[in-house]
């Protein structure tokens, strides 16, 4: 499990509407579960992988993970999801033999 802090200096946004916070996956490591911690009141919540929006290739894809009512989105980099699928391809396709 890794723990995210909830404080000023790291981004983790949040939408009270959708009861959902969301992170960019460049600032954690992939887990299937997260822990949110708030540094100001000590209180903090598990969250366990649901599901995810769309394939791991494409750049829009969200990790969506849920602690009962509550959200946390991981949100896919759009220049390292790129760079991913680009390395896994060339691994597939043997490119790096040429």
């Amino acid at each position: 499990m890794i723990t995210i802090l909830l404080q000023n200096d790291l981004h983790v946004g949040w939408d009270k509407a959708t009861k959902t916070f969301s992170i960019d996956e460049k600032l954690v490591r992939f887990a299937t579960s997260y822990e949110l911690l708030n540094v100001a009141t000590g209180n903090s919540k598990i969250f366990e992988l649901s599901h995810s929006t769309g394939p791991e290739w494409d750049p829009s894809t969200k990790w969506i993970y849920k602690s009962g009512d509550l959200t946390l989105e991981v949100v896919q980099d759009k220049k390292l999801t790129a760079k991913r699928a680009e390395a896994y391809l060339d691994a597939k396709l043997d490119r790096y033999s040429e």
